[in-house]
């Protein structure tokens, strides 16, 4: 069995794990055994498609992003507001708050092609905490600092509709993860997502090549937008709330500090990072009320430990191992790595070469 079959071996069995996970065997699921609800799964995935759009702009494209929570929180106060004001249904709701998201990037997006490296990631920043005070002082609409809570709307298409309770909502999250999962897969596949790697290893070679690097990158922060704003609708409509602490910038860390966990530039490295974050969070939060610290603490270690992340330290070693060279992290640089698809042992020796 090749890596690639391995690859997708281990994703069949991640999800099939995931649909068993809720259900009732002798009385008794797993979730019941770990003390844990069905309504962190939910989170856990959301917030993995939270961590995948970051993953998009940095891991991929190479532009830092601080202000993806801008665009998860115009989709919580898109989804929130559509349901108190206009009483749509579940569908329409999320519809609204991830089309809400995509308007901010493409508002946004033309003030941060102006600048690279940390300068972008500054702006998005500053841009990020515009819309967290616009939420913050519109009490007559957002409710201000305390926020807003809206019911859970019927899910439903025609004539047939039905209320989402914890478990039903968990098994429609986890279509909705595939299915972004799936796209995301694609688009790093696809010529749009090899030119985004390729303007992250060398942005001035790909313009020597007569492409607009700006567009890809425009491109790249729109779809990082619908993919933040998405989860951030279906996040308000899980806790029936929204409120200006989701576009805060302490709620981009989290996503950043996602990401990072798991490995920039994986696939699955995002998802990795949510159920160590989500589940961390749950279970030391049940311990003791200073459980930042220890999450923390579990961030810095990991960084140090695993410089690519945990997948990607993971993967990175098992290519080199099959390369037959030993696995010396500090003097690698950042490259790409996708469940599934390590790089070949003649790419890792030439690597090696080069260095």
């Amino acid at each position: 069995m090749n890596r690639q079959t391995q690859g997708y071996v281990a994703a069949v069995i991640a999800l099939i794990l995931l649909v068993l996970l809720p259900l009732q065997f002798g009385g008794k699921s797993a979730l019941t055994v770990m003390h844990l609800d069905v309504s962190i799964l939910s989170e856990m995935l959301l917030f993995a498609i939270a961590g995948m759009s970051v993953n998009l702009l940095l891991g991929y494209t190479g532009q830092m992003s601080f202000g993806n929570a801008a665009y998860f929180g115009l989709g919580a106060y898109g989804a929130g507001l559509s349901i108190h004001y206009l009483n749509v249904n579940f569908l329409v709701g999320t519809l609204i708050g991830t089309v809400a998201a995509i308007v901010g990037a493409l508002i946004v997006g033309p003030f941060l092609l102006r600048r690279r490296g940390i300068y972008f990631a500054l702006l998005t920043l500053a841009f990020g905490q515009v819309f967290y005070f616009i939420a913050y002082r519109a009490n007559q609409f957002t409710g201000g600092e305390d926020g807003m809570s809206f019911p859970r709307p019927y899910f439903g298409f025609g004539p047939w509709r039905t209320q989402l309770h914890e478990a039903t909502f968990y098994y429609l999250m986890l279509l909705v993860f595939i299915a972004v999962l799936v796209i995301f897969w694609l688009i790093v596949r696809s010529p749009f997502g090899r030119t985004c790697q390729a303007i992250r290893q060398n942005e001035l070679r790909v313009r020597y090549l007569g492409l607009d690097t700006n567009r890809f990158i425009y491109v790249s922060l729109v779809v990082s937008a619908a993919m933040a704003g998405l989860a951030g609708a279906l996040y308000g409509l899980l806790i029936m709330f929204a409120a200006p602490l989701m576009l805060d910038w302490n709620q981009s860390g989290d996503f950043v500090m996602i990401m990072i966990l798991g490995g920039a530039g994986t696939i699955w490295g995002p998802v990795v990072g949510s159920v160590i974050y989500v589940i961390g969070k749950d279970i030391v939060s049940t311990i003791t009320q200073t459980w930042q610290i220890y999450i923390g603490a579990l961030f810095v270690i990991c960084v140090l430990a695993f410089p690519r992340g945990l997948l990607g330290s993971f993967l990175y070693a098992i290519a080199r191992r099959d390369s037959g060279a030993p696995v010396v992290e500090e003097a690698i640089p950042h490259a790409v790595w996708e469940v599934g698809t390590p790089a070949s042992p003649a790419a890792v020796a030439a690597e090696q070469k080069e260095l």
